[in-house]
């Protein structure tokens, strides 16, 4: 091996321990709540800042429309979950999973939020997945800042 690949594997390595060294505070403030009614049905807080958050799951292709809406109901009182944000996806009929993604924004820093995750053809027919309470909290405001 050259001194030359020897440098670019090394530089690799270190970009993949960074990443994972960064991303891993991100997942702090996410603590997943009680267990999903269906078992593959398993939300993760794929990345949150005081305004802003992500949620993904997967679960079994549920057939139907190719066109098929995430949905999140989420809040800040755990029995009342007050707000939804959605976003439109489309299944691969030939793979046997689906992965769901939404962007849930405005939300108040250094807030804790419940939330529950379900999704529905375009027909409006309710996929048969629908998970647990989960909870999150935003970052306090101006942490960025702050850390600098």
């Amino acid at each position: 091996m050259t001194t030359a690949n020897v440098a670019r594997l090394t530089i690799a390595i270190n970009v993949i321990a960074m990443s994972l060294i960064f991303v891993q505070p991100r997942l702090a403030y996410a603590r997943q709540g009680s267990t999903a009614s269906q078992p593959n049905t398993s939300p993760t807080l794929e990345s949150v800042s005081d305004t802003l958050a992500f949620i993904r799951w997967t679960t079994p292709n549920p057939g139907g429309t190719i066109l098929h809406r995430a949905i999140v109901r989420y809040g800040k009182d755990p029995n009342h979950l007050n707000l939804t944000a959605e976003s439109p996806t489309r299944i691969n009929p030939s793979h046997s999973e689906m992965v769901f993604r939404v962007r849930l924004h405005d939300l108040e820093p250094g807030s804790t939020y419940y939330y529950q995750v379900l999704s529905e053809q375009a027909t409006g027919a309710a996929d048969p997945v629908i998970s647990g309470l989960n909870q999150f909290t935003t970052r306090p405001s101006n942490e960025m800042t702050a850390n600098k």
